[in-house]
């Protein structure tokens, strides 16, 4: 597979696809019915029988979207039904602009329950010569045959008109319609831009076939049409076949109405332009059940490897307790257990140059650099026992702090120690202060210069001190932070507004499992703008993903450890109104 550099607006064109699954999902069907609690009719997608077993990308949804409306309008309250249905209208709008097709009148008499998108291969011709082209294959199920195929005619027509010459072709028993206009291959590896196959202007070639009276295919090309039919006929070639598919699914709940799919060394491929290296320890595959709870929508998440047969039992049996220091307003929230263990088993999975691998090591690099030590031997090394980190709003808008908090341990004052001296070569001065009378801190600070005015606007300059970090022990914990008012929050945190007594995040946890591997908790609210400013593609990800993100609240997940080589995690997305 050809290797280049993974685009950042590419990562976020994904993501706005993921995203928009979830928040239809979650908005077309939260609450709205005892029947969808306990899930959809199915629980994996019937059409994965056409889907490659190493499809990088496949997202089912098990509900019809109109269904799913007209539920959700009974659970939304009177004052706000209007806007739900005005966001729906403006979904289909989305999807059949450039069309001269009615959502009303051409697809809803005719779709069935299940809508499935893959994407089937990262390149269709692999050369890694002439740029990629992605294999895409749509699968709606059908309830009214004759309707689909009335709508197919009208399709049709629409190409012919736009000036299409089109085929038609006998394949394996099925007819395949196809228009000969083709798209050439391109640098960027996602192709979404004309991914739309109801639109007339689309400059793809887009194929059709109807298998039988249960599904209507489409897909970007005739030959990934012929893949899936001859796909379906050999059980070893398709998803369904694949025993590490099967593998995840045995350990995921049934309750789901969705379910999102990922072959992770072709993912990566598609991504990122590199295929992960056959020694790697990540996954082979990555599975995501959708299913609803009156808290929100639950991604249930398996990870498995056909050659793992590891068990790795969780060890929290209850809340870590380190998030008494946390500051209920924190934006971002890591906490757990054993951070040198848990490390180790994550830098070995991330020990390759893939795109998933450079996510993790880039930022962790420039905080070492910035630092001048190495995390894993300076600070996770010691963390044996209960640990969090937190990201929280600065004393200025535009500014964010961060807190770590670990229990003490016999290593600690060492590596201590050794950030002090890392303070020192970066010519700043160690030096003790009382916090308030109560707790003695060290501040790792130096003196600069800062330029101002007098009255008379003539120019003054004054010295300030200049804060890298502090430190301090309270009670059994080591305590970090970026700034004096962070620490002094942590310290206070106990008595007033910490994140462990606040009982909205109390019972985002009620729905973990326990024993579990810690919590990450986002408050979206909180978070979103100190997180885009250091992630910028995320900008790009709100203004394109509109109007999924706008509705995030929170996000909170835990993980569990592994049994026979397969992960699961949770995750509990929850929406504002």
């Amino acid at each position: 597979m050809k290797t280049r550099a993974f685009s950042p607006f590419s990562i976020s064109i994904l993501a706005v696809l993921v995203l928009t699954v979830v928040w239809s999902v979650y908005w077309f069907g939260f609450q709205s019915s005892l029947t969808l609690l306990r899930g959809a009719p199915i629980s994996e997608p019937v059409a994965a029988m056409f889907v490659p077993k190493d499809a990088p990308l496949v997202m089912s949804l098990f509900a019809n979207p109109q269904k799913l409306q007209n539920l959700r309008q009974l659970r939304t309250p009177l004052r706000k039904r209007g806007k739900a249905r005005a966001e729906f209208d403006r979904l289909k709008r989305s999807l059949l602009a450039d069309t001269d097709l009615d959502y009303q009148r051409d697809i809803k008499p005719w779709l069935g329950n299940e809508i499935t998108l893959a994407v089937t291969t990262p390149d269709l011709d692999r050369d890694p010569k002439n740029g990629t082209q992605p294999g895409y294959l749509l699968a709606l199920e059908v309830k009214d045959a004759e309707q689909s195929r009335e709508f197919l005619d009208l399709f049709w027509q629409n190409k012919a008109v736009s000036g299409r010459d089109l085929q038609f072709e006998q394949y394996k028993g099925v007819k395949l319609i196809y228009s000969t206009k083709i798209q050439p291959p391109s640098r960027d590896g996602l192709q979404l831009k004309d991914f739309n196959p109801f639109a007339k202007s689309s400059a793809g070639e887009w194929s059709s076939a109807v298998v039988g009276d249960r599904f209507v295919l489409f897909a970007n090309a005739p030959e990934v049409l012929r893949k899936a039919i001859n796909d379906v006929q050999v059980d070893d070639l398709n998803l369904s076949g694949s025993p590490t598919y099967q593998k995840a699914l045995d350990r995921m709940s049934d309750r789901r109405i969705g379910l999102l799919l990922g072959d992770v060394p072709q993912l990566a491929a598609w991504l990122g332009g590199e295929s992960v290296r056959p020694d790697s320890q990540l996954p082979d595959t990555l599975a995501v059940g959708l299913t609803l709870s009156r808290k929100g929508l639950v991604a249930d998440t398996v990870w498995a490897s056909e050659s793992d047969e590891s068990t790795v039992t969780p060890q929290l049996d209850r809340p870590v307790a380190a998030l008494n220091y946390i500051p209920d307003d924190s934006a971002l929230v890591i906490a757990g257990r054993d951070l040198d263990t848990r490390w180790n088993r994550l830098s070995n999975a991330l020990s390759g140059d893939d795109l998933f691998s450079r996510l993790v090591s880039q930022p962790l690099s420039e905080l070492e650099s910035r630092w001048g030590i190495s995390l894993p031997e300076d600070i996770f090394s010691w963390v044996e026992g209960e640990y969090a980190l937190a990201l929280l709003p600065g004393v200025d808008t535009h500014e964010t702090d961060w807190l770590f908090v670990a229990e003490d341990s016999d290593a600690a004052e060492a590596s201590m120690e050794k950030l002090d001296d890392a303070a020192l070569e970066k010519g700043y001065s160690v030096g003790p202060f009382t916090l308030k009378d109560q707790h003695r801190i060290l501040a790792w600070t130096r003196l600069v210069t800062k330029e101002g005015k007098t009255v008379e606007g003539n120019l003054r300059l004054r010295l300030e001190a200049e804060v890298m970090g502090v430190r301090g022990q309270i009670d059994n914990y080591r305590i970090l932070a970026s700034s004096i008012e962070a620490i002094d929050r942590a310290v206070s945190a106990p008595r007033r507004f910490s994140l462990l007594s606040d009982k909205g995040f109390s019972k985002k946890l009620d729905i973990f499992p326990t024993p579990n591997d810690g919590y990450l908790y986002l408050n979206w609210e909180n978070g979103k703008q100190p997180i885009k400013e250091r992630i910028p593609f995320l900008k790009v990800l709100e203004l394109a993903g509109k109007p999924a993100l706008e509705h995030i609240r929170s996000l909170t997940t835990s993980t569990y450890g592994s049994e026979n080589g397969v992960r699961r995690a949770e995750i509990l997305f929850e929406f504002s109104p």
